[in-house]
């Protein structure tokens, strides 16, 4: 019996939940090679979920140069996305990373209304329990984590200590980017408007991306991103509040803006003039 026909039905009975959450639990090895020494933490969001994340301190670094709040993609945990930051330790840059509810070694079933719990969260206790500068942190999400960075970040009663905020192949709203996935793909493209509404579009980028100022703005881009289209990008900065700024990387794709020693050495150099 063929069922092919029955998809677009069955994501209309269960919602579009898993166009924005891919989380995995086990977390996978990670090479020993990277060098970096993990930390592992546990806190509690408002809704007393126990939440799992790592510290990785600054090498060779004391006192570190900096902190950087590491807020990951919508898929896995962070054991695969720790990749797109184990090297700024390397530079002199603690980081902190954590699971969402339901990714990872945290507890709770993801949902927007609870990761806009778990980012605060997460974000007060590096502020209140880590070995950091609290003047000298900084916010870098990536894709979901990147809208997460604009929209759940400021709700930390510490946001205004944080001396920046930069978001790669960020998006402006969660049903715009549901829509445009659906209409990708031949079998759900008669069905991307009403398969969109399912989403929550509660928690859009675009609405509150004004309010990250005076904390200085920074949305990275790659040029041939395939997953989130570049409007998104020109989108928040055109609605974003000074100061701010919007690289795109050429020949970048999603969420690997900053794997070439060009990009890291800029963004280095970013960090650096933040936290002068």
């Amino acid at each position: 019996m063929r069922v092919w026909w029955l998809i677009p039905f069955l994501l209309l009975l269960g919602g579009c939940n898993h166009l924005v959450f891919h989380p995995e639990k086990p977390h996978y090895p990670i090479p020993e090679d990277l060098g970096i020494d993990r930390q592992a933490h546990f806190f509690r969001t408002p809704d007393d979920l126990l939440l799992h994340g790592w510290f990785i301190p600054a090498v060779d670094a004391e006192p570190a140069r900096g902190t950087v709040f590491f807020l990951h993609g919508n898929a896995q945990n962070i054991s695969t996305h720790l990749r797109a930051v184990w090297w700024l330790p390397h530079y002199g840059y603690n980081v902190f990373l954590f699971d969402y509810r339901g990714f990872g070694h945290s507890q709770g079933k993801p949902s927007l209304e609870g990761l806009h719990r778990d980012v605060p969260a997460a974000l007060d206790y590096l502020f209140t329990e880590l070995p950091v500068d609290p003047n000298r942190v900084v916010v870098y999400g990536q894709s979901l984590g990147a809208s997460l960075a604009i929209t759940a970040a400021p709700q930390s009663d510490y946001f205004a200590q944080v001396q920046g905020v930069i978001a790669e192949g960020a998006f402006t709203s969660y049903r715009v980017v549901a829509r445009e996935a659906l209409g990708n793909w031949w079998l759900t493209w008669p069905l991307q408007y009403p398969l969109s509404l399912t989403i929550s579009d509660d928690y859009r980028p675009i609405d509150t991306v004004d309010d990250i100022s005076p904390v200085p703005l920074l949305l990275i881009q790659g040029a041939n991103d395939a997953v989130i289209s570049p409007h998104h990008g020109e989108d928040l900065f055109n609605a974003a509040q000074q100061p701010k700024q919007r690289w795109v990387v050429e020949q970048a794709g999603h969420n690997n803006a900053l794997s070439s020693e060009t990009a890291r050495r800029e963004f280095l150099d970013y960090l650096d003039s933040l936290l002068k």
